[in-house]
């Protein structure tokens, strides 16, 4: 070895042993900074929309250096998670921590997951994040049940149906209002609720659908309630059909008898009696017999002007000698009422007056029917004296029948000295006799020509009042009444006759329970 490897060789050793320097020892790292967040998770309570939630977490320098925080952001979930400081950037020194608060908005019910990161001179960055959790709390208004089918149902029987309205949000529901709509037969009483008014969680009310049917058709209804659920109105929808238990048809092939009430009122001034007592006794016989013949009828003989009550009771056919009963009682009356009124020339204000009492326990009680034809019979010599109108008193008799088409005045007066009792006739169809000729031998007439066509059909079962068709040889006609209470079906025209078939079709409507 020369001497300069020598001395390049010792001063290489020498320096090894002065630096210390050995190939398998790690060199010496400073003091360094280490970032600790706690906790390292946040759950917010549950929070209105439109409100705030605050929560806190602790930044903790656990490292023997100057922990530097650069900044604080939301990483994800910005949208409702946000940072409120105070401080953005700071400085820790090995041991210090500091408190940050975040808050949380929600804009829905939705879960939303977010995570706050702490920006620093950690040099790993472990332990640096916050995860953080929120939910919101709406109304949200539930109708139960949402849909609902009464299925088939008999005409006029139906059902009802509870609807709950419940909130099953976290936060108070306000209800607004509410609507229906169907076809009709579907019912909702709106005075059920009073709006506004409100629920509380879990809170609920109720209301009731109601389906009715009046006909066999099918309905649809849709109940829309209004709040401030965010998801907008609430609707729940309901349907049925409506069924007939039977259709019937009814064919007759000869005319029925037509339930007639006959009022006949008679003048009683003193020249009525001698010049018209053989007509009476010639005329009212056969006229009963006539009614006996062709009608199921009711008899109320008014001559009483003070009274206006019968002097012979209701008269039908179970009443033996009615002919011998209206001749002998024809001019028993009086003339005047208690306050000097002369009502026995005003006989359509009598025949009215005498109406007035045919209800309950009045003395004319007994004599009208549901259904049947009124047919008022004046006979006198006099004019008619009411001091009002034809055409008033036919409107104040209407009241007293099912239908106008049921009404007849007739008359046995001096055709050429009277318009009231005239034109009363024929308002109503009625039928007038000349009381200056033999009107006793006539006196018939009138009978047969007010039933001509007026033709009553009792049905087997009761109809549905909408669901009555009534043909005649086939031909349709509209011109009939029906009385449910008599169970019968009355034809106006056209004029029934020997041999015409007359088919009556009907819905039966169901008992309900």
């Amino acid at each position: 070895m020369t001497r300069i490897t020598s001395i390049l060789a010792i001063t290489m050793a020498m320096g090894c042993i002065e630096t210390g320097i050995n190939k398998d020892e790690e060199p010496e790292v400073g003091p360094e900074p280490d970032i600790l967040c706690d906790p390292p998770a946040i759950a917010f309570p549950g929070t209105a929309v439109g409100e705030m939630a605050t929560a806190e977490f602790t930044v903790s320098n656990i490292g023997n250096g100057s922990l530097e925080v650069d900044d604080i952001v939301v990483g994800s979930g910005d949208e409702v998670f946000s940072v409120l400081g105070p401080d953005f950037s700071f400085i820790l020194a090995p041991g210090e921590q500091k408190s940050v608060e975040v808050a949380y908005e929600p804009t829905g019910p939705e879960e939303t997951f977010g995570v706050v990161q702490v920006l620093s001179n950690d040099p790993d960055g472990d332990n640096s994040t916050v995860d953080l959790l929120g939910y919101g709390l709406l109304p949200d208004l539930e109708i139960s049940p949402n849909t609902y089918s009464f299925g088939d149902y008999f005409v006029p029987c139906g059902e009802s149906v509870e609807l709950t309205l419940t909130n099953v949000g976290d936060e108070v529901l306000e209800v607004t209002d509410a609507t229906y709509a169907s076809g009709g037969q579907l019912m909702y009483d709106s005075s059920q609720l009073a709006f506004p008014f409100t629920l509380a969680p879990s809170e609920s009310t109720s209301v009731w659908v109601d389906f009715m049917p009046t006909d066999a058709i099918s309905d649809a209804g849709t109940f829309t309630v209004s709040s401030n659920d965010p998801d907008g109105d609430e609707v729940a929808t309901q349907d049925g059909n409506g069924i007939w238990t039977s259709r019937q048809t009814e064919t007759f092939t000869t005319p029925g008898a037509p339930p007639v009430d006959v009022l006949i009122a008679i003048d009683q001034s003193g020249s009525m009696d001698a010049a018209n007592q053989a007509d009476v006794e010639q005329g009212f016989p056969l006229f009963v017999q006539e009614l006996q013949a062709i009608s199921d009828w009711r008899l109320l003989l008014i001559t009483d002007a003070h009274s206006q009550c019968t002097t012979t009771g209701v008269l039908d056919p179970t009443t033996p000698n009615v002919g011998t009963i209206l001749t002998n009682n024809a001019f028993n009356g009086s003339h005047d009422d208690n306050t000097g009124n002369n009502y026995t020339e005003q006989l359509l204000r009598l025949s009215h007056m005498a109406l007035t009492k045919t209800g309950p326990g009045n003395c004319n009680e007994g004599f009208l029917r549901s259904g049947a034809l009124l047919h008022i019979i004046v006979i006198s010599d006099e004019p008619e004296q009411s001091n009002q109108t034809a055409a008033y008193w036919v409107s104040q008799f209407e009241n007293f029948v099912a239908d106008p088409a049921l009404l007849r005045v007739s008359a046995v007066v001096d055709p050429s000295d009277d318009a009231g009792y005239e034109q009363a006739v024929t308002l109503t169809g009625g039928s007038s006799l000349d009381i200056g000729t033999n009107w006793g031998a006539n006196f018939t007439d009138i009978a047969t020509e007010v039933l001509a066509g007026i033709q009553s059909y009792s049905l087997a079962n009761p109809a549905e009042p909408s669901t009555v068709v009534v043909e005649v040889n086939g031909t349709a006609t509209y011109d009939y009444t029906y009385d449910p209470a008599a169970q019968a079906v009355t034809i106006n025209t056209p004029t029934i006759g020997e041999k015409d078939v007359v088919e009556i079709s009907y819905s039966v409507p169901a008992t309900c329970n």
